[in-house]
């Protein structure tokens, strides 16, 4: 997508954005013309841990300055490294007589800047300036990365969370360095993703790599990088994340076996995502890595972060990191050091809390219930009282209704597009569906009019969902309620019973919504078609009343429901039907195909 929130200078972008981060956080400050955030509580006596890059990757780094984890971060402009004033600045403001430690991402940019400073600052400063850097992308095997080496990707996180703890903790430098080099060696990532990304600035039809729609892409950096391979086709989770972990993992493959493990061994997973992975995919996308690491590998992580740690603007791109924890021990640090250094708590903006924090999430499986009994339903039991019906005429109607629905589903969920949410259709056609699910297994018997609204209850309780499955059920409920009563009060005929109950049915729902006659929701074919049925006790003219309610709502502009937030409708006059109303009237219109 080309289109950003901008200043009006887009210039200002990458300032406004740090000032920001000083604006959340009270423990940082900013050398707003240098582009350095520092941690302004740090202790002198302690190491100093300072990272940075080019902006666009946020929260990396800014999001990661605080107590226990970076001292200061110089950032660059977008995609571009922090240049040498920059660097030299951010050691000076958070000088350190122990030391400080430049942890620098593998890129040409970085690796000059970084390194034209920490030459500069050794010859005042001597071994007291150090510099590490992260290299975790397996997607750059040993061949091609002979010169330069592999990549950074989101695995830097691990070096950041565990040495800036242990410089909390006051180690020196010496034994940092040592950890940090035992994390690199420790530590995998691979990248995958859905497009490459547009640059804030940057014309929209500028040529960024972008992937067709059929695509996806696996080993592809953080600054639009080609990848290691492109796929004409976008995987299911279930294929996609066993290729990925096989890049990360698989023993056998002389270019990229990185990582040692053996049996037993603990690991960390982080999940990634470089900005434009929506919540819910993110979620599913970590619950299958976690159990293809476990069914292919034997692997059962014992911490698992998500979020966004490295981003590349609004990229539809997630890392997978793993850090062996087992392999990362050295002389200095057991495992339970290096897991208390995790779970330290920490002064940055974006580094999550991780709420899991035993030796495996096994136990989690424990949490994940499937055979939840839940208290009695009552729709299970018959009506008390019942009207007599023509059950193979019910089913007729009830049958057609269901199919008139599918066969529109389509145009509904059209219409639902361009003025609401665009879910009607398929709320309707789930409905649909479990009707015919009912009629065909037995579940909805047909045997009289109440007990048949009792088993499409069921249906709209269980399978339908939606604002408007809701509507539905208490209407159907308190017509069923309604009609039970004036049954037990001596009412025997059908058309004098519903004539009250659906009046009645339809006072009751109001109770429960705002939604009137000419708000344009499903209430405009609801209302006259009960209305009609409650005066006339005539079916056909209820039915034509529904029809003629359900055109008219294409001359409404809608008052209730997500379409009032529809920016254009205010001038618009051209609408479509309303999906609800006209889904209820396609339901409507089966009792006119059975009238002779």
């Amino acid at each position: 997508m080309a289109k950003h929130f901008l200043p009006k200078d887009p210039t200002d972008l990458v300032g406004n954005c740090l000032k920001a981060y000083v604006y959340e956080n009270d423990a940082l400050s900013l050398l707003e013309k240098e582009k350095v955030v520092f941690n302004n509580r740090h202790d002198p006596q302690k190491v100093s841990l300072i990272s940075g890059g080019g902006s666009g990757h946020e929260p990396g780094w800014v999001g990661f300055v605080g107590s226990g984890m970076l001292t200061a971060t110089a950032q660059g402009d977008i995609f571009a490294s922090p240049n040498y004033n920059n660097v030299k600045a951010a050691e000076k403001v958070v000088h350190s007589e122990a030391g400080t430690i430049f942890l620098i991402t593998n890129y040409t940019g970085d690796n000059l800047y970084f390194g034209m400073a920490a030459q500069d600052l050794i010859s005042r400063f001597g071994d007291k300036v150090r510099l590490l850097r992260t290299t975790d992308d397996v997607s750059i095997g040993r061949t091609s990365g002979e010169l330069v080496g592999r990549r950074t990707l989101a695995g830097c996180i691990f070096a950041i969370k565990l040495l800036g703890a242990a410089s909390e903790r006051g180690y020196d430098i010496d034994t940092l360095c040592e950890l940090g080099e035992s994390i690199n060696k420790s530590t995998v990532s691979v990248n995958a993703g859905l497009d490459h990304v547009h640059i804030p600035g940057h014309p929209a039809d500028s040529n960024y790599g972008k992937l067709d729609p059929n695509q996806m892409e696996l080993g592809l950096g953080i600054h639009n990088e080609p990848g290691l391979t492109k796929i004409d086709e976008v995987l299911p989770n279930e294929v996609l994340i066993p290729k990925m972990l096989q890049l990360m993992l698989d023993k056998s493959d002389k270019e990229r076996n990185f990582l040692e493990y053996d049996k037993n061994d603990k690991f960390i997973l982080l999940f990634n995502n470089l900005g434009g992975v929506p919540v819910i995919e993110e979620k599913a996308l970590i619950y299958t890595i976690v159990k293809e690491l476990q069914s292919i590998y034997g692997i059962v992580p014992s911490r698992v972060y998500s979020g966004h740690f490295i981003t590349s603007i609004n990229a539809p791109i997630f890392t997978i990191s793993l850090l062996n924890i087992t392999k990362a021990v050295n002389k200095t640090f057991s495992e339970k050091t290096l897991f208390a250094l995790l779970d330290d708590p920490n002064g940055s903006s974006s580094f999550p809390v991780c709420h899991n924090t035993g030796e495996s999430i096994l136990n989690a499986h424990k949490r994940i219930i499937t055979n939840f009994e839940n208290y009695p339903e009552s729709d299970e039991v018959q009506a008390k009282e019942d009207i007599s019906c023509d059950s193979a005429l019910i089913r007729s109607i009830l049958r057609k209704g269901a199919e008139n629905v599918l066969a529109r589903e389509s145009d509904i969920t059209f219409w639902d597009t361009e003025m609401g949410d665009g879910d009607c259709g398929k709320t309707l056609e789930a409905g649909a569906l479990g009707i015919l699910r009912g009629l065909d297994s037995g579940a909805i018997n047909c045997t009289g009019i109440l007990s048949t609204l009792e088993g499409i209850l069921h249906v709209l309780k269980y399978d339908m969902g939606g604002t408007l499955g809701a509507i539905l059920f208490i209407f159907t409920k308190s017509l069923i309620n309604r009609s039970e009563l004036l049954i037990r009060k001596g009412k025997k005929d059908a058309a004098d019973i519903f004539a009250i109950a659906l009046e009645e049915a339809v006072k009751t729902l109001g109770e429960f919504t705002k939604a009137r006659e000419g708000h344009r929701t499903v209430m405009d074919v609801l209302i006259p078609f009960c209305r009609e049925f409650s005066q006339s006790k005539d079916i056909v003219a209820a039915v034509t009343t529904a029809k003629e309610a359900a055109e008219g709502t294409r001359k409404l502009k809608p008052k209730l429901g997500r379409a009032t937030y529809v920016g254009s409708s205010k001038e618009r006059v051209d609408f479509p039907p309303d999906p609800g109303a006209y889904g209820l009237y396609e339901i409507l219109s089966a009792l006119n195909s059975q009238q002779a």
